[in-house]
């Protein structure tokens, strides 16, 4: 019960800062977080992606933070800090798991159940006052539209450029780039090229069962009808470059179980630092 007075007694002397998180990686978390850091007035720290538990040496009078799989960290951190306001980005997950990164061009970048299980930890803040929820597919379609709704709601921000121009008056890192896959004039291009992969949707399925029935939920589609396109055919079954990569792939049991604990353990330290002020500085 001590940690949130200790948050509330520091808040008075620290910034706002916007943290981006996503239901997945490669759900718009970059251009998001490119576009606040181009077309506000805010502190942007780091080239690309800091953990939630980064402050910077010299904060200014806002400052902005990204990383995707931040969600489940943010979920507690909110109920401590009263300067974190979060933006979580989501996707339609068909266009998730079909998506590349330049890092791996050659391999499909994560799978389902990245998505799945942020989705499922949604409720857990979905309305909270410091909390805006964004569709990429809403994004890319009005930009404008979201940067006047994210004005309304965080009244700390002060625009200096309309997210339209955001192509013409970027600085964006090499990283950020690279995850954006270049520059660009913000278009819906990316919108369902899911259907430009449907041997890797096929494969999702088969690992995961429920993803027809998410994707209903989440109101990307009315029906199951859209499953129709599968029919006939062959599902790819290779590895996501994150799974692929995954440290603790083909670990026993014993060492997956040890390696996550020391993880936990990690973020509960992280978590004790961050109420006491003691953030890492970046």
């Amino acid at each position: 019960m001590a940690l949130p007075s200790l948050a509330q007694a520091s808040s008075s002397r620290k910034p706002s800062r916007i943290h981006v998180v996503g239901s997945s990686p490669r759900s718009g978390t970059t251009l998001m977080f490119e576009l606040i850091t181009s077309c506000f007035e805010v502190e942007k720290f780091g080239e690309h992606e800091i953990s939630l538990f980064s402050y910077p040496a010299r904060p200014g009078r806002v400052f902005v933070s990204k990383k995707p799989t931040d969600f489940i960290h943010v979920c507690r951190v909110m109920r401590w800090d009263p300067m974190l306001h979060v933006i979580y980005m989501q996707r339609d997950p068909r266009d998730v798991v079909t998506s590349r990164h330049n890092k791996h061009p050659d391999r499909y970048w994560c799978d389902f159940g990245v998505w799945r299980y942020n989705e499922d930890l949604l409720p857990r803040l979905s309305g909270h006052p410091r909390l805006y929820e964004c569709r990429y597919e809403d994004l890319v379609t009005d930009p404008d539209r979201i940067q006047s709704e994210l004005q309304g709601r965080f009244g700390f921000l002060k625009p200096r450029h309309a997210f339209s121009e955001f192509d013409r008056v970027t600085n964006s890192s090499d990283a950020a780039r690279r995850a954006m896959n270049g520059v660009r004039q913000i278009s819906t291009a990316s919108i369902g090229k899911w259907r430009q992969n449907l041997p890797r949707l096929a494969g999702q399925i088969q690992r995961f069962p429920d993803l027809p029935r998410r994707v209903v939920e989440a109101g990307y589609e009315t029906d199951l009808a859209w499953t129709g396109l599968l029919a006939d055919v062959e599902p790819d079954r290779a590895d996501s470059a994150r799974r692929e990569h995954n440290a603790l792939r083909g670990s026993g049991a014993v060492r997956r179980h040890a390696q996550r604990t020391l993880r936990r353990m990690g973020t509960l330290v992280d978590e004790i630092r961050y109420v006491c002020g003691l953030h890492r500085k970046v």
